[in-house]
C-alpha cells in the first residue's frame, strides 16, 4: 500500500474515533472565550433591563449576531457594530475584545455568579467583561418539540440552524429568560449560544435542555481538525522512511 494511502486510511481511522469519543461524551459543547476591555465604550455604559427584542431572528455576515434597530434597551455604541452586528466576540471586528481560551462546558451548564474572565475562573470583571461563543450540534432522535433554559448576567442569545431561539438581552442582575420552543426534524442541528457580561458588578450564566432524549455535542474546530490531518500524513511519511531503511539494510 503507497504513503498516501497509508495516511489516508490513518487519517479516515483516527477521524472516526475522534468523532465517536465526542458523540460518547453527550450533552457538552464546545468553547470559546473572549474579554471585552473595560475601555470598551459600551462597558458600563449600557443600562438597564431585561430585553427579549435585542437581537434579530437571524446572524450577520459574520455569523454574528444582529442588532435589532428597533431594541428597546440602550443602544450599544457604533464602534461596537459592524454591517449591523454586535462584535463582542471578533477580535479581529473588536479591537476592544481578546480571546483568551478554549474549553468544553457540560449541560446542564449553571455558574449563575462569578463567571469572570479568563475563562469563567476569574475573580471580578474590574477590567473587562467575559463574553464567550459556545457552539456544537444538537442530537434530536426523532421529530418533537424541543425546549430550553437559559438565564444571564448579563445577555444571552441562542441560535438553531441560524436562527434565534433564545433572546435574553439587556444590562441587568441574572435574571432566567424565555425561548421559543421548536419542533425540530430527527438529525442533528447546529447550536450556538452567545454570551456577554457588559457591567462590571456581577456575571453568570446557565443552559439547558429540557426535552428528553435531546443531546448535546461540542466538536472540534477546523483548525483542530487540520492540525490533526497533518500530524497524520507526518506519521505516515515517518513510517513509510523506517520501512525503506529497514529493506536498505536487508539489501
Amino acid at each position: 500500500m503507497s504513503v498516501l494511502k497509508h495516511a489516508r486510511y490513518w487519517l479516515a481511522a483516527s477521524a472516526l474515533t475522534l468523532l465517536a469519543s465526542a458523540l460518547a461524551h453527550a450533552s457538552t459543547l464546545s468553547a470559546t472565550y473572549f474579554e471585552v476591555s473595560s475601555h470598551d465604550p459600551s462597558y458600563n455604559t449600557l443600562c438597564c433591563g431585561t430585553y427579549s427584542n435585542e437581537v434579530l431572528a437571524n446572524l450577520g455576515p459574520n455569523g454574528l449576531p444582529l442588532l435589532n434597530p428597533n431594541y428597546s434597551g440602550t443602544m450599544p455604541s457604533s464602534l461596537d457594530l459592524s454591517n449591523g452586528q454586535l462584535t463582542w466576540w471578533s477580535p479581529g471586528l473588536n479591537s476592544y475584545v481578546t480571546q483568551t481560551g478554549t474549553g468544553t462546558i457540560t449541560l446542564p451548564f449553571d455558574q449563575s455568579s462569578n463567571f469572570f474572565p479568563p475563562n469563567g475562573t476569574g475573580a471580578n470583571d474590574t477590567n473587562g467583561g467575559l463574553t464567550a461563543i459556545f457552539s456544537g450540534y444538537l442530537n434530536v432522535p426523532t421529530t418533537e418539540n424541543v425546549t430550553f433554559g437559559i438565564g444571564a448576567d448579563d445577555s444571552a442569545f441562542v441560535y438553531l440552524d441560524g436562527m434565534n431561539v433564545c433572546d435574553l438581552g439587556g444590562v441587568h442582575p441574572y435574571t432566567l429568560g424565555t425561548c421559543t420552543a421548536q419542533t425540530l426534524s430527527a438529525g442533528s442541528h447546529r447550536i450556538l449560544l452567545f454570551y456577554d457580561d457588559m457591567n462590571q458588578v456581577q456575571a453568570g450564566l446557565s443552559f439547558s435542555i429540557q426535552t428528553n432524549g435531546v443531546t448535546t455535542v461540542g466538536m472540534p474546530e477546523p483548525g483542530s481538525l487540520a492540525l490533526l490531518a497533518a500530524g497524520l500524513l507526518g506519521l505516515g511519511f515517518a513510517a513509510s522512511r523506517r520501512r525503506r531503511a529497514a529493506l536498505g539494510r536487508r539489501s
